[in-house]
């Protein structure tokens, strides 16, 4: 299994995904109530370089020239990947071997250093998120470490905009009963007009969260917001592309280093795979027979993952 590479992933906002995971396991500076991935082991915000360049390059070009299909490369995973000190040579690097084009999806919080901004302005498109414009909002739906403040973060991105030639596609966690409230969302539509985004991706919990009180919003409601954020907004809808059909050992391994990291569906993982999904149902049995994964229910639908 591969150690820092996943995917190709299907991603409702970049294609087929091939992910790139250069943080150890929730090592992170937030500890967002709707993480799909569990609670953040250590809410750190030193960056640090936790694996050789060379390694991590190797791999990705790997597993691009063995991928059927690949959109972007994209790098996100178990943690805040800015964290990484390296992030910025990896690029460069890859950049350099490949001409699939990186993106980057972040949380935005360390935007306020010139070195992180620098790190990743050779990225394609960067994917920052902003939840909550008020601080007290900010502080329960993302749960930063202390010396974060939600003014810093969007000073950040404000900078971050200038600077960078790119797209920035900004991302807002809807959570019911938290950041959905008129006046907070009329102070977010306020700060996203300032910083000057490229495209708002609303979006609100699918897969299971972290902690229960994640609610979902319902699509006339994410709707209605759309409609008052104006043309640059759009709520992110399924993925339509479907894989390609392998091998059993291919398909399976990938599937694994998947759900390592998110939760899928049975459909999710006919799209990945390109599997038929009485195959796919066969398979994730024996994995939860085996003690390797386990079943969650959201929204109505049965989401796997990985048993922690």
């Amino acid at each position: 299994m591969a150690k820092f590479v996943f995917g190709p992933v299907p991603s409702r906002r970049l294609g087929f995904s091939l992910g790139v995971d250069i943080i150890p396991k929730k090592y992170c500076n937030f500890d967002c109530i709707y993480c799909q991935i569990g609670k953040t082991a250590n809410t750190e915000v030193t960056r640090q370089a936790f694996f050789e360049i060379d390694e991590v390059v190797g791999e990705v070009t790997e597993e691009l020239r063995r991928a059927e299909r690949t959109d972007f490369v994209t790098f996100s995973g178990s943690g805040e990947p800015t964290l990484n000190l390296n992030i910025g040579s990896m690029i460069h690097e890859i950049k350099q071997r490949v001409d699939t084009p990186v993106a980057v999806i972040t949380n935005g919080s360390l935007f306020s250093l010139e070195e992180v901004r620098n790190d990743i302005a050779e990225a394609d498109v960067v994917l920052p998120s902003l939840d909550a414009a008020s601080e007290d909002i900010f502080r329960f739906i993302n749960r930063p470490h202390s010396l974060i403040r939600v003014a810093t973060v969007i000073e950040g991105l404000k900078r971050f905009r200038k600077d960078y030639r790119g797209p920035i596609w900004l991302e807002i966690m809807i959570i019911r009963g938290v950041n959905d409230d008129p006046d907070e969302v009329r102070k977010l539509k306020e700060i996203v007009t300032w910083l000057g985004v490229d495209k708002i991706h609303l979006n609100t919990v699918t897969r299971p969260p972290s902690e229960a009180t994640a609610g979902r919003v319902e699509n006339h409601d994410l709707e209605k917001i759309r409609t008052f954020f104006g043309d640059k907004c759009e709520v992110i809808s399924s993925f339509k592309k479907r894989g390609v059909y392998g091998e059993k050992p291919k398909w399976a391994e990938t599937i694994l280093s998947v759900l390592e990291r998110r939760s899928l569906t049975v459909n999710d993982i006919a799209k990945i795979t390109g599997a038929p999904l009485s195959r796919i149902e066969e398979e994730l049995r024996a994995m939860e027979t085996e003690g390797r994964i386990e079943a969650h229910s959201v929204g109505g639908d049965i989401y796997y993952s990985v048993i922690r």
